[in-house]
């Protein structure tokens, strides 16, 4: 069970579940309020719940923004591992799908990206921040060198770049969501279609051509 309702008549969560609400009820403030302009006060609105339970469930107010971004990095690594898959299939379709498997993470959890990458960008969260950039560009590297057959430091480079791409990308779609629609596709869809179609070809010169004309690469969703 986990719930029960107290003698007040407020019901009672697991302590789990508690947490997971004020976080994502911090997640919700700090992103549109920024780190040093939400309060707990805020929080425990969004939330629902008292104050002190937001002490209880997130401790400091650095230690919740803490707990929100090692959440959202977490939630936003498996996302795009789980969605590459295991080898297998050709590397641009084991690509594609990481890429979209990013770009749904941002087109539909917007507040969690806008506090990875925009409220924690500066001051005191950047190392964090940039931390997870690193195992993001890994993550890439690791599958750009096993997919495509060539030395993991032949890949770095190209993980490097296609990481910044993605993240400009990103960040030009949050300007202007309206820019990237196309018929009924998703979002997600279009922005791994477009990153594919200007990186893809410099992928594919790592093996001299041998993974061009991959194919369901366009239509794969």
């Amino acid at each position: 069970m986990t719930a029960e309702t107290s003698r007040t008549g407020r019901q009672r969560l697991a302590p789990e579940v508690r947490r997971r609400q004020v976080l994502d009820a911090a997640v919700a403030v700090f992103s549109e309020e920024g780190f040093h302009g939400a309060s707990m006060d805020a929080v425990a609105a969004r939330a629902g719940v008292s104050k002190p339970l937001v002490y209880v469930h997130g401790g400091s107010k650095d230690e919740l923004f803490a707990a929100c971004l090692h959440r959202e990095a977490g939630r936003l690594l498996d996302a795009v591992q789980t969605a590459a898959g295991e080898s297998g299939d050709a590397p641009l379709v084991r690509l594609r799908r990481a890429l979209r498997a990013f770009f749904h993470a941002l087109t539909t959890q917007r507040a969690g990206w806008t506090v990875l990458y925009r409220q924690a960008s500066t001051g005191p969260f950047a190392g964090e921040v940039d931390a997870l950039r690193r195992r993001i560009v890994e993550q890439a590297a690791d599958l750009m060198a096993g997919g495509l057959g060539v030395p993991r430091a032949v890949a770095l480079p190209y993980a490097h770049t296609l990481v910044g791409a993605a993240e400009g990308l990103a960040d030009w779609w949050l300007g202007d969501p309206d820019a990237a629609r196309v018929g009924d596709a998703e979002p997600a869809d279009v922005l791994a279609d477009m990153l594919l179609a200007v990186v893809g070809p410099g992928i594919e010169a790592l093996t001299g051509g041998a993974i061009a004309s991959s194919p369901g690469i366009s239509g794969e969703r």
